[in-house]
């Protein structure tokens, strides 16, 4: 030490509120809400939306990065129907989107009717665990798709494919005349 540090005074510290803070799990919420979320993070107004019987009108909003659906009481979206696994998928959110992956159930996760392993989901898609189906949204994807002009999925998934037959035998037929 030289003599110089040896007539400073330490300097004071402020080491915050000392001891321990609880906080009640909606007091968590109100202060993660507070602190804004980052680039990519979820809209808050994303959800899903019940149409089959056993969740008709129900509202399931999706405010967090990720979600596990099925039977079990620790699942973030509890769904008591004997078709759905006790963790059945999980929808997840990060900068690409949101997504459902299936966590191996037994009676399948299906994406407008498509059985899936892992799809994106769109506004308008039509999610399904087991027998419970659901209609996925989120306001900021349709008010970027209605901005961009582009229209919701209309199902058409083989169109493009009858455009190419279409022109490839045209061109058969003029190459043959």
């Amino acid at each position: 030490m030289s003599e110089e540090d040896k007539g400073r005074k330490p300097a004071k510290r402020d080491h915050g509120p000392q001891g321990t803070h609880v906080f009640s799990r909606d007091e968590v919420h109100k202060l993660v809400e507070e602190a804004g979320s980052p680039e990519g993070a979820p809209s808050a107004r994303a959800q899903l939306r019940g149409v089959s019987v056993e969740v008709k009108g129900r509202e399931f909003p999706l405010s967090g990065a990720r979600f596990v659906v099925g039977r079990a009481s620790a699942c973030d979206i509890i769904l008591s129907d004997s078709s759905v696994s006790s963790e059945h998928a999980r929808v997840t959110h990060d900068a690409g989107g949101w997504r459902v992956v299936n966590l191996l159930s037994t009676n399948g996760t299906f994406v407008n009717d498509k059985r899936v392993s892992s799809e994106e989901l769109h506004h308008g898609d039509r999610v399904r665990f087991g027998r419970v189906e659901f209609v996925f949204q989120d306001p900021d994807q349709a008010s970027d798709r209605a901005g961009a002009g582009s229209t919701p999925k209309s199902g058409k998934h083989w169109l493009p494919w009858a455009v190419v037959g279409v022109v490839v035998i045209v061109v058969a037929l003029v190459i043959l005349l």
